[in-house]
């Protein structure tokens, strides 16, 4: 092979494996530009767990919601210790308090139905109810792959891969797969991150029990992040080959 030739196919292949900044992007945008977003807000279904913690004035006769209201590590570890069940009626029984329809109720509507018996117990009560089971699974090219205990239930698929510790280099933003798991269906979908517009999508959030797998990019042989990387490259191949070819 002369060396023409090789220079020529050793710069084509290195062109063909480069990632551009383009790939690298999120909400892929020129300029200055608003991104219109939906409000995501969660709704209570059957087998969630529920953390409720009921504070107030009066005397601490029924007390007993707030038992481990310092120890929040212990009861995301161990959800069905600290947590009340939603059952396959959609109801969740508290003590004293009695049972409560909570079935496709938001955990603000939850707080406020709760609130309004507990104000039979309590002295003007402040009512905080947290859904403990939220867990999701996110694999593939993030950096911190895994299961996640999520305990913001309006995070988005960006904040998720934020606590993954990233994407990888090789990590295709244009294709991640989602895959949500029903009790009635389950539904397996694509998501582009470069695309400003999933903000506006409700898959861009996510839901309790979602897998999510960020596909590699097609080609990637290797990585070249950026030009000064590729000419390094190039310069260390031509230096080795005419070492080698001189002998």
């Amino acid at each position: 092979m002369s060396r023409n030739n090789f220079v020529y196919i050793l710069f084509t292949f290195l062109l063909c494996s480069c990632i551009s900044n383009k790939d690298l992007d999120i909400f892929h945008a020129q300029k200055n530009t608003q991104i219109k977003s939906i409000k995501n807000i969660t709704k209570l279904s059957d087998g969630d767990i529920l953390y409720v913690e009921i504070k107030s004035s009066s005397p601490t006769n029924y007390d007993f919601f707030n038992k481990v209201q310092d120890n929040s590590i212990a009861r995301l570890q161990n959800p069905q210790l600290y947590g009340y069940v939603v059952n396959d009626s959609g109801f969740v029984s508290l003590p004293i308090l009695g049972k409560f329809y909570v079935r496709g109720k938001s955990i603000e509507d939850t707080e406020k139905i709760i609130k309004n018996v507990a104000k039979n117990y309590y002295l003007n009560p402040f009512v905080k109810v947290v859904l403990l089971n939220f867990n999701v699974t996110i694999l593939g090219e993030v950096n911190n792959p895994g299961r996640v205990n999520i305990v913001e239930p309006s995070m988005n698929i960006i904040d998720l891969v934020g606590m993954a510790k990233g994407f990888t280099s090789i990590a295709n933003r244009k294709k991640i797969k989602l895959i949500r798991l029903n009790a009635e269906k389950s539904e397996i979908f694509y998501i582009d991150l470069t695309n400003k517009m999933i903000a506006k999508n409700n898959k861009f959030f996510i839901k309790s029990g979602d897998v999510i797998y960020v596909e590699p990019l097609e080609k990637s042989f290797f990585v070249v992040n950026n030009i000064s990387t590729a000419l390094s490259t190039i310069i260390s191949s031509l230096t080795l080959y005419f070492l080698l070819t001189n002998e």
